[in-house]
């Protein structure tokens, strides 16, 4: 028999069992590995899905607003290795502007908004080189290309938006003509048909179809799809 009184005490554990240290270190790793993996989910929700994130009706009074808008610059120079975007586009009701909250490729989504008239407003788009965050090339260029749209154009956008609904506001063709050290001239082409209402609802729901706004959308793909019949 050992003479150590210590390792009288080791003898007379029992085997498999862990100091009260170990324990809390066990503990801890087990509460730790449990919120890594809800944050693990939750980031495969997000960017994996995206169309299970807040891209959806708040209610069932709750409306969305489709845009297409396009633009084309005429300098090789001055346009982008991918088809460029607008970094801003507004619309109007009354006194009070909205932004878009979503977009898909050239087409920008309004969500959640209220019943009333709404119409464009204004839209930018950033003269943006590559990876940088800024613009380059001569002072004399702009650093942004910013949108004026007609009154006519803006009449012609109007729609009276319904409570519950998805309504197509029409597509914008924005071309842009460089001219050196001078202002670029820029015309605007708006249309509105059944073939293009057609086209943004079907991209609406090819990619976002489990949502809200993806189901009001095949709805509406079904009515639009009977009148061309």
């Amino acid at each position: 028999m050992s003479s150590n009184p210590q390792d009288n005490y080791l003898e007379k554990q029992p085997e498999g069992d862990s100091s009260p240290s170990e324990k809390k270190i066990s503990k801890f790793e087990k509460v730790t590995s449990g919120i890594f993996r809800k944050f693990l989910i939750l980031f495969l929700i997000t960017y994996l899905f995206p169309e299970c994130s807040s891209f959806g009706p708040k209610n069932a009074q709750s409306s969305l607003i489709i845009v297409h808008m396009t633009i084309v610059k005429d300098e090789m120079i001055l346009d982008e290795l991918i088809d460029p975007r607008f970094q801003k586009v507004t619309l109007k009701k009354g006194e009070k502007t909205f932004e878009y909250s979503e977009s898909s490729e050239h087409y920008y989504y309004f969500q959640n908004l209220k019943e009333g008239q709404y119409e464009i407003h204004d839209a930018v788009h950033l003269l943006n080189r590559g990876a940088s965050d800024f613009a380059f090339g001569s002072t004399k260029q702009p650093n942004k290309i910013d949108i004026d749209f007609d009154r006519k154009d803006i009449e012609k956008s109007r729609v009276d938006l319904q409570p519950g609904t998805v309504v197509f506001l029409g597509s914008f063709h924005v071309a842009v003509d460089f001219k050196f050290q001078e202002e670029p001239k820029i015309t605007i082409r708006h249309s509105k048909s059944n073939e293009e209402e057609l086209a943004a609802m079907e991209h609406l729901y090819k990619n976002f179809p489990r949502t809200g706004w993806g189901q009001k959308a095949k709805n509406r793909i079904k009515l639009l799809s009977s009148f061309a019949q």
